[in-house]
């Protein structure tokens, strides 16, 4: 469920940097893949746009194979950290739009915001998945896999649904999902009765829904089922 035509690169590919690429690839994304394994690289070239062998270390093999030049580059090696941050160094020199490292300690993450890596990830196994939705969708803030096919997903409120009440848009009868609660965006208040900036406002779980509870157009719906239960709810609204 790609919702932008962002081009993304994976440099390595174990069990989370191949998650991570084949899950972007099967949501419709473009995806650079890259390892220095000639294996891994055989097995996910059947799932990504282009999947090239070679030592990312190099900054002219960078270049040569148009990493800098992708809007989104996740350094996703686990097995060393050095490579981590000599690829890292060379993907802000070259000044790519958004890259996102990984560590595996807090001293090794601490070590990439120094560098100047504001977004840097501690994956396990299953978290590829996580990423890649959250990747791609604007409109997903937040992604938990509960079984290969369900997951819970908080999502900013469609617009087709905002103004209309729960029991007015049946989810459940429509879409196959259940909506768990809603997050409502509230409004910090002064003493004196003054509301502060928005920047000050925080949203509020609402607990056990009414039917008649009307959608606001900055609510976040918690909401459990299928990707593709999730993609027909977001492109019929």
């Amino acid at each position: 469920m790609a919702t932008n035509n962002q081009q993304f690169c994976v440099i390595g590919l174990g069990e989370f940097g191949f998650s991570l690429a084949k899950s972007l690839a099967e949501n419709g994304a473009y995806v650079l893949a890259i390892d220095n394994d000639y294996d891994r690289i055989e097995e996910i070239k059947k799932y990504v746009a282009q999947a090239v062998q070679f030592d990312a270390t190099d900054p002219a093999l960078l270049k040569e194979h148009g990493v800098c030049d992708v809007d989104v580059v996740i350094v996703a090696i686990g097995e060393s950290f050095e490579p981590v941050v000599l690829i890292t160094m060379e993907l802000l020199k070259q000044k790519v739009g958004r890259v996102i490292s990984r560590a595996s300690s807090d001293t090794q993450e601490t070590i990439l915001n120094k560098i100047g890596i504001s977004e840097v990830i501690h994956p396990e196994k299953d978290e590829g998945i996580r990423m890649a939705t959250a990747l791609l969708s604007t409109s997903i803030t937040d992604f938990f896999q509960l079984s290969d096919d369900v997951g819970i997903f908080e999502i900013d409120a469609p617009k087709g649904m905002v103004g209309y009440s729960l029991k007015e848009l049946k989810i459940r009868e429509r879409y196959n999902m259940s909506l768990i609660t809603i997050k409502r965006k509230r409004q910090k208040e002064e003493s004196n009765g003054i509301y502060r900036d928005e920047e000050d406002s925080y949203f509020e779980v609402m607990g056990v829904l009414d039917p008649h509870t009307m959608i606001r157009k900055t609510d976040r719906l918690i909401i459990m089922g299928s990707q593709a239960s999730l993609e027909k709810l977001m492109d019929t609204n």
